[in-house]
């Protein structure tokens, strides 16, 4: 009997395993996978049913993007697949990925959570609202600030050392105001977690702040905003940052200028 009859053609395989042909052919390629038979006459392959379990898990690392080029590491003599190996490989990549889905989940969360409070409020409007200690890495800088990308500044000097991952939450980046009686002082800062505070950090403190959204950075015109609430107070301490809305407008956001009374 022709040994062709007992195999499967390119395109049987295909519909068994839902690979495309354009796939099948890539595999081969790139050495992942070889027909266990190519007519000599017509070039045309044909696989052995068997071949179907390695295609599925050629498809199960692009699924779990598992670069295609580590599963030869799990091949041995004779084309033997370490099924049990590359199943273990498969189960921590799955867990990362479960964890990260779990992460971005959360973070979509927050960002829905801060959607509904700044749409709770009118542009220009002011308002209090109590807001938690936070930590900020800053740099110093000067006016005119609308000239100024704060994150780029202080990522100047930033060294990279946690993420978003570690977070688990939006981290919020702008400019700073301490205003004393002899004068302001302005910086750049990027909010970090407690735990990564350094000589850089500055703590600001939980407080019921005042506060207004804008269209464009205020901070520079703090006091005039804010001036029937900082009457007679000599030092005060401003901050602006992007925040979410609703209608968030890719490169131009909305932004939120806080003050407190020192």
């Amino acid at each position: 009997m022709n040994r062709k009859n007992k195999l499967l053609s390119i395109g049987e395989m295909s519909k068994l395993t839902g690979a495309s042909l354009r796939s099948l052919r890539y595999y081969e390629t790139i050495n992942l996978l070889t027909p266990a038979y190519i007519d000599p006459e017509t070039g045309y392959r044909y696989y052995a049913f068997e071949q179907s379990y390695h295609i599925e898990m050629i498809r199960f690392c692009i699924e779990l993007d598992i670069p295609l080029k580590e599963l030869p590491s799990f091949v041995g003599a004779g084309d033997t697949l370490d099924y049990r190996a590359f199943l273990s490989h498969g189960r921590q990549i799955a867990k990362q990925k479960i964890k990260a889905l779990r992460n971005g989940l959360k973070l979509i969360g927050t960002i829905e959570a801060q959607m509904d409070l700044m749409d709770a409020y009118e542009l220009g409007q002011l308002y209090t609202r109590e807001i938690p200690e936070k930590c900020f890495d800053c740099k110093p800088c000067k006016p005119p600030l609308n000239e100024i990308d704060p994150f780029e500044l202080v990522m100047s000097f930033f060294d990279g050392s946690y993420s978003n991952d570690d977070q688990k939450d939006t981290l919020e980046y702008g400019f700073l105001r301490e205003h004393t009686p002899a004068g302001s002082a302005y910086y750049a800062f990027i909010e970090v977690p407690k735990r990564l505070a350094s000589k850089h950090t500055k703590r600001i403190p939980a407080a019921t702040y005042f506060c207004r959204q804008g269209e464009n950075p205020q901070i520079e015109n703090t006091q005039e905003i804010f001036k029937e609430n900082l009457l007679g107070k000599g030092s005060y301490l401003a901050i602006e940052t992007e925040i979410f809305t609703s209608k968030y407008k890719i490169g131009k956001p909305l932004h939120e200028l806080r003050v407190i009374v020192l």
